[in-house]
């Protein structure tokens, strides 16, 4: 972590000059954007943004949607995104953790069997593409260790255990999964979502899969492969997904600082911060905090940004004149 000895001036688009934003506006060519708490919370997109999308993409960016959210299917994805974008959409623009730890294991060329906590829809997506996936127990076992010890001691070939969200997470799933990392140095720790938070609503903050990874980690010594937000092997993915001469040309667009923020910076992207998920400026002050988590820009919700849009469009028409 690098902490802030100075602190990161963040710049508000909103309360720019014109100059300022149209050199913002000329300074990227791909927006990568989160998706919860930024185009949307839960099932409504925010007022504005099929709007703000349409004039970004109007405006010569592309648009590229990077989720840690692998509960949600990529039919639902496709629905909600085509509705926003008048069905401008290509679905490898759409990316959540399984698709990237798909890339990530193909990367690899690994054949072996898969030990997974996540939803239906994250372990069928691994099924679907041809790897082997073991999970459960999903049903409540008999509290006695004679009845556990078989259950996560199962000697089953294991050669990768992978973590994202999982509603019906339980303590026996990690023993088993501490078991067959501790059991064979070779077998790969491979986390999708990190979100120790997950905010649901303006009152409702849940515990997120970032936590049950971080058991793993403690209780193994083992640190995982990162491949949902922040982690610098996601990044690594996302550029072979989608190269780019300069990763400084991208703009990362989320809500929140330590995981889409960080992602953005270690990957050597442009950060802007939107204030949908609650966080503000103000809010990131201290010079403990870990800069990478500090946005470069600021804008009170990603709707906002159809204003710049016309704004530097405005300008420049002008200026030509």
């Amino acid at each position: 972590m690098t902490t802030n000895p100075e602190r990161k001036v963040i710049k508000n688009l909103a309360q720019l000059p014109i100059e300022e934003k149209e050199r913002f506006f000329d300074s990227f060519d791909m927006i990568q954007t989160d998706c919860d708490g930024v185009l949307w919370m839960l099932r409504d997109p925010y007022p504005g943004v099929g709007q703000a999308i349409q004039a970004l993409r109007g405006s010569g960016k592309r648009v590229v949607y990077v989720s840690n959210n692998s509960v949600r299917t990529m039919a639902d994805y496709r629905g909600k995104l085509e509705q926003l974008t008048n069905g401008a959409l290509e679905e490898r623009d759409i990316i959540h953790p399984a698709k990237v730890i798909i890339e990530f294991l193909r990367s690899r060329k690994f054949e072996g069997l898969c030990y997974v906590i996540g939803s239906s829809n994250f372990k069928r997506c691994l099924r679907e593409v041809g790897f082997q996936v073991l999970d459960g127990p999903d049903e409540p076992v008999t509290e006695s260790v004679a009845i556990v010890a078989p259950i996560i001691a199962d000697k089953q070939p294991v050669k990768a255990v992978i973590v994202d969200f999982d509603f019906n997470c339980n303590n026996i799933k990690l023993m088993r999964a501490q078991l067959y990392l501790q059991s064979d140095a070779d077998c790969l720790f491979v986390a999708g979502a990190m979100d120790k938070i997950l905010p649901v609503g303006p009152a409702m903050r849940l515990l997120g899969p970032g936590c049950f990874v971080d058991v793993l980690s403690q209780s193994t010594g083992r640190k995982p492969y990162v491949l949902g937000k922040p982690g610098q092997e996601m990044g690594q993915v996302m550029k072979r997904l989608h190269p780019v001469d300069n990763p400084r040309r991208v703009l990362f667009v989320g809500d929140q600082p330590e995981l889409d923020m960080k992602f953005g910076s270690v990957s050597g992207f442009q950060t802007l911060l939107v204030g949908t998920g609650g966080v503000t400026p103000d809010a990131l002050g201290g010079a403990d905090r870990d800069v990478d988590t500090i946005p470069d820009y600021f804008i009170p919700a990603f709707a906002d940004l159809e204003q710049l849009v016309v704004d530097v469009l405005g300008y420049k028409a002008k200026s030509s004149l």
